[in-house]
């Protein structure tokens, strides 16, 4: 081997070290594909009520901003609504919590219908999915509701 096959070795050698470096900068996946690509366990989130209580999941269901738009604003006051109630003196929050009971039944209905209104498949699972928690929150609600 002359002293080119070395130089041409070592230049491929850098360049594929330099393409493994550099990645592909996530050029492969497209549309739909790369959406779905990404999205995680629905089991883990959808426990969570459970695990975390009904006012900690509201939160994080808020933060990941996956509701309709028209949505969002009932499952904040929802929010709101459980935070103030966890403060307060059982014959204050049960109103309060018939209130966020009520409100999340409200968007719950909202949310199935649009899912079904979406052509969208990987919408309609983060739909389903988002319904799924508030269901399971609904029913830590109702749970607290019949403590009273």
């Amino acid at each position: 081997m002359g002293v080119w096959g070395w130089i041409a070795g070592i230049v491929a050698g850098g360049a594929i070290i330099a393409l493994v470096v550099t990645g592909d900068g996530d050029h492969s996946f497209f549309g739909r594909d790369r959406e779905a690509l990404f999205e995680g366990p629905p089991q883990a989130l959808i426990s969570a009520p459970a695990a975390i209580g009904a006012e900690q999941a509201m939160t994080i269901v808020v933060a990941q901003d996956e509701a309709p738009p028209e949505v969002a604003p009932s499952l904040e006051e929802v929010r709101q609504l459980l935070q103030t109630a966890a403060g307060q003196p059982p014959e204050q929050a049960k109103p309060t919590l018939e209130q966020a009971k009520a409100t999340l039944n409200d968007a719950i209905d909202d949310i199935d219908q649009a899912r079904e209104d979406t052509s969208n498949d990987v919408k309609k699972i983060r739909l389903l999915r988002l319904g799924l928690i508030l269901n399971r929150v609904a029913d830590l609600i109702q749970f607290r509701l019949d403590r009273l």
